[in-house]
């Protein structure tokens, strides 16, 4: 017995020494990133993460450079708001070769053995690298006041010990345990800001992490985000909450177009909603241009269920066209139209286009919105009431019908049940945003014209 236990001991320090060996590249991880990602070419729609990468850092051709590709590649994003890369070397003299290679184009300077196994450079003046026999890091674009104290930095972060690196903390381990060809895990505010409305009130959004997985479907990119917190009472307060943001239920998903640039779908209580919006500085100020003719503030407090809201134009949204329908639990604020027929700044008007159907115009443009289902009073039951507002010449005429060609039924399927989808078409965003993400991923996601980002029930 003594001796199986002996055994067993034997075993499990072998274990140990193996896990924390210097074969983890991972154990360069900078610990205290408020953001981590990784990138897996092993499930890549792509050519490989060469190609990738190349669209990532300054280097020419990367050929056989000494960097093990069929590993994760991972990059982090520091408290500064400095960002890097690392990777899994497999050859560290081919890594040394590459870099002399990149140095006689004068492409690479300042090539020094630091000790310790550790060698650093200077990729294109701001470009900082740091690498030893397991792994290779980048800091990227450092001002050039900064290059010594990047330098140190990586040089720190290759010689911490393993139990002090990024891989032993709980973002690493929640990291590797989001499922994608990519997925990316962020402290606080790093990562999307656009949903923080429905945030009890007891919790700051700096105590709230948010996990995204990048998975690739019949050309389409679907981002998933569910947002979480390692505190207990953060837990319990997101989960007790009662959130503004209920479950989609699908009632516009078939509005949904191509011909859109972007589709938002989401579903909520806009009474619940509308205090947080009061809160929120971005939001007020966008509603104060609307309210200046119509009494948004209280069409947005009668929104009970799903709301749809379609843009049309490039990525400035130039020509500013757009969309918005919702279902409604009443209708009380139709009343107070003809007030606002008497109460419109200088130069506008709001005119009858039919029953329930309005337009406003300054006499530079036009704003229709209305009510179908609706009655004098605002009484009629909540399922049949539904509210428009949009500056498409449709959205007068016939606002609850598809304009062109809807977007596919698996991606309809997919946004069901979330609290928020918002379904991208690069092929409408004026080439500009479908030029650059192309660019920079299509090695990663294959050829894809359609990004949809969804928020996780």
């Amino acid at each position: 017995m003594k001796k199986i236990g002996f055994l067993f001991i034997n075993l499990c320090l072998i274990l140990a020494l193996v896990s924390c060996s210097n074969d983890d590249y991972t154990k360069a991880l900078p610990s205290g990133s408020t953001a981590l990602m990784y990138v897996d070419m092993k499930q890549s729609g792509g050519v490989e993460s060469r190609d990738f990468l190349k669209k990532m850092v300054p280097i020419d051709d990367l050929g056989d450079c000494g960097l093990d590709f069929a590993q994760k590649l991972y990059f982090f994003e520091l408290a500064d708001g400095a960002v890097g890369l690392c990777a899994r070397v497999s050859d560290p003299k081919q890594v040394g070769e590459t870099l002399k290679k990149l140095e006689e184009k004068d492409h690479c300077k300042g090539f020094v053995h630091e000790g310790g196994g550790v060698k650093t450079a200077i990729l294109r003046d701001s470009w900082v690298v740091a690498y030893d026999d397991d792994a290779f890091l980048m800091l990227f674009s450092v001002p050039a006041t900064d290059i010594q104290s990047a330098k140190n930095r990586l040089v720190r972060y290759l010689k911490q010990d393993g139990d002090r690196s990024e891989k032993f903390t709980q973002l690493f381990q929640k990291l590797n345990a989001t499922k994608g060809i990519a997925a990316v895990v962020g402290r606080g505010q790093t990562l999307l800001k656009t949903t923080d409305l429905d945030l009890p009130q007891s919790v700051e959004a700096s105590q709230v992490l948010e996990a995204v997985s990048v998975t690739v479907e019949d050309s389409v990119v679907y981002a998933r985000s569910n947002r979480f917190s390692f505190d207990e009472k953060v837990s319990k307060a997101l989960n007790d909450h009662e959130r503004v943001f209920r479950p989609i239920e699908g009632r516009y998903a078939q509005n949904f177009t191509k011909n859109a640039f972007m589709n938002i779908a989401m579903n909520v209580d806009g009474e619940r909603l509308f205090p947080m919006i009061q809160n929120h500085e971005t939001m007020m100020a966008f509603l104060a241009s609307a309210n200046a003719a119509i009494d948004m503030n209280n069409i947005i407090k009668s929104i009970d269920g799903d709301v749809a809201m379609m843009y049309f134009g490039d990525l400035m949204f130039s020509d500013s066209r757009f969309l918005l329908l919702s279902e409604l639990a009443h209708s009380q604020w139709i009343a107070d139209i003809d007030y606002w027929k008497t109460s419109t700044p200088n130069g506008g008007e709001i005119k009858d286009l039919g029953k329930d159907t309005y337009c406003y115009t300054n006499g530079q443009s036009q704003y229709y919105f209305g009510l179908v289902g609706g009655t004098n009073d605002g009484q009629k039951s909540a399922s049949s009431q539904q509210f428009f507002c949009g500056n498409t010449p449709n959205a007068a005429t016939s606002p609850f019908e598809p304009f062109g060609e809807p977007i596919p039924q698996a991606v309809i399927e997919k946004i069901k049940g979330n609290r928020l989808a918002v379904v991208v078409n690069l092929e409408k965003s004026g080439g500009i945003l479908a030029m650059m993400l192309k660019e920079k991923f299509q090695p990663l996601f294959g050829d894809f014209n359609t990004v949809v980002y969804l928020v996780e029930s």
